[in-house]
Order: structure tokens, then C-alpha cells, then sequence
């Protein structure tokens, strides 16, 4: 046997890979680029400039050597924005606090009546009402 593959190894191997490029372009198409966003000092890279693209042992993208550095995208709201999310953080720990109480008033109320242990004393039960025979 030899060690390079022969044609008809290497067509199915080719054909295998055209079926997997045409299924990932199905799932995922190529974008549409819109030069007309880019900036003024920004062009397309050139075929010969290809060979400066670059990655590592982990993965990381690399130009001319240099690892290439992924900038994140920042969350800018406007002033009514912010305005409108404090006021629905501060709404949203209102309630929280209005069900923690409903919560433990309704627990405490619960415990009494089963006789179970509860947070604050129960008082004096209400005298049994009797029935006259």
C-alpha cells in the first residue's frame, strides 16, 4: 500500500468535502459585505495579503504575527433608556419585597393555626365557643 492517497481515495475525499461545504452554506450563507459602512482608511485584504492571516496552537487569530484583538460590543443606553431600566429595577425590588412579606405573614399565620414553630408569638387562641345542651 502506499502512503499518499490514490485518485479515486482522493476524489471521495473531495466529493465528501464539496457535500459538507454546500450543507454549511446551506445552514449558514455567506454574508452580503456593505463596503459602503466601512470606514474611510479601511479596504479589502488582498489575495497576497492572505498568508499574514495567522492561528495558534489555541485558536486565536493572528495579523502579521500579532494576535488580533476581538473588541466587545459596549450596552450605550440613552438617558431615557437608563432612566426607564433603574425605574423598572427598583419597581421589580419593591414587589420582591412586598412578596417576601405576604410570604412570611402567610407563613406566620399558617404556623399558628397548625400549632407548628413560628417567628413571632402567636397570642392567646380565641376562647372555644360551647354549645349549650
Amino acid at each position: 500500500m502506499s502512503a499518499e492517497e490514490s485518485n479515486a481515495e482522493r476524489a471521495v475525499r473531495l466529493e465528501h468535502e464539496n457535500k459538507e461545504r454546500v450543507e454549511q452554506l446551506r445552514r449558514l450563507p455567506l454574508q452580503k459585505i456593505d463596503r459602503s459602512k466601512w470606514p474611510q482608511n479601511v479596504r479589502p485584504i488582498a489575495m497576497s495579503e492572505a498568508d499574514g492571516l495567522g492561528i495558534d496552537v489555541d485558536g486565536r487569530l493572528h495579523w502579521n504575527g500579532k494576535p488580533v484583538e476581538i473588541i466587545g460590543r459596549r450596552l450605550d443606553l440613552t438617558t431615557t433608556q437608563a432612566a426607564v431600566a433603574i425605574a423598572v429595577a427598583i419597581f421589580t425590588a419593591v414587589a420582591a419585597a412586598g412578596t417576601a412579606v405576604q410570604a412570611a405573614i402567610a407563613y406566620q399565620d399558617w404556623a399558628c393555626k397548625a400549632g407548628r414553630p413560628s417567628v413571632l408569638s402567636c397570642g392567646t387562641p380565641p376562647p372555644a365557643s360551647t354549645k349549650d345542651k
